[in-house]
C-alpha cells in the first residue's frame, strides 16, 4: 500500500465538496442531502444522500452514507468504519482527500472486499467516484431511525422519504397507533408515541378517493 496522503484540507470543506456531488446530475442524483446533527447516533455518516430509484411505478429510495477523511491515514480502519455504516445505509462510501494522488491498487482491492464504495477527493474540489457501493441490506428499524434522526420519515403507503420539517408547509398526516402501542406493552401516562406517517400525496389522493365516494 503506497504512503498515505496526509494533504490538509478543512472538514467541513469537504462535507460540502461530497454533499454537492451526491446531490448533482453528475453524481449520485439525490433528492435530498441533509444535513447531519451531532446529534445522531453511533455510527454517525460524515454526508448523506437520499436517492429515488423507484421510478414511475415504486416509490422505492435509497439511504447514502458516506464516511470522509482528509487523508487515507489508517485506511483500513476508515473501510471498516465505513463498512459499519451498512447496518443503516443501503450504500455506504468512503470519501477520502487525495489532491493530485490516486488510490493504489491494494486500496481498492480493500474497498472491494469489504463490500463499500470509494469516492476520491481532489485539490480542485473534485468528486469521483472511484469504485461504487452495492446494494447493502440494513436492518429496517436502523434505517428508520437514522432517518428520523435526520428529520426523515417514510410513508406507509407509497414509501417515497420526505421531511418532518419542510422549508413550505406541507399536507401530510401522522397516524398514531394507541392499540398496537398498548398491546405491545409501550402505552405511558395515556402517552403514544407509535406512529405511522403519510406524505401530501397520499394525503390528497386518500381525499379524492373519499370525495368520489361521497359523491355516489
Amino acid at each position: 500500500m503506497s504512503k498515505p496522503s496526509t494533504n490538509k484540507i478543512a472538514e467541513e470543506n469537504l462535507k460540502e465538496v461530497v454533499s454537492s456531488w451526491l446531490f448533482s446530475s453528475s453524481g449520485l442524483k439525490c433528492l435530498l442531502t441533509p444535513e447531519v446533527p451531532k446529534s445522531v447516533s453511533n455510527p454517525r455518516p460524515d454526508a448523506v444522500g437520499i436517492r429515488h430509484v423507484g421510478g414511475q411505478l415504486r416509490g422505492d429510495f435509497e439511504v447514502v452514507s458516506v464516511i470522509i477523511r482528509p487523508s487515507t491515514k489508517r485506511f483500513i480502519s476508515a473501510c471498516g468504519e465505513a463498512k459499519a455504516h451498512s447496518i443503516q445505509a443501503d450504500r455506504s462510501y468512503l470519501a477520502c482527500y487525495l489532491g493530485d494522488e490516486d488510490f493504489d491498487e491494494e486500496q481498492i482491492n480493500a474497498a472491494l472486499h469489504l463490500e463499500i464504495g470509494l469516492i476520491r477527493l481532489g485539490s480542485e474540489n473534485d468528486c469521483r467516484r472511484i469504485v461504487p457501493a452495492p446494494l447493502n441490506r440494513p436492518q429496517s428499524s436502523s434505517r428508520a431511525t437514522l432517518l428520523h434522526q435526520l428529520g426523515l420519515v417514510v410513508c406507509q403507503l407509497c414509501a417515497v422519504s420526505f421531511s418532518l420539517f419542510p422549508e413550505n408547509e406541507q399536507d401530510d398526516a401522522v397516524l398514531w397507533n394507541e392499540q398496537w402501542a398498548d398491546r405491545f406493552g409501550r402505552l405511558r401516562n395515556e402517552s403514544v408515541y407509535d406512529r405511522r406517517h403519510l406524505c401530501s400525496d397520499c394525503v390528497r389522493n386518500i381525499r379524492e378517493l373519499a370525495g368520489e365516494r361521497d359523491s355516489y
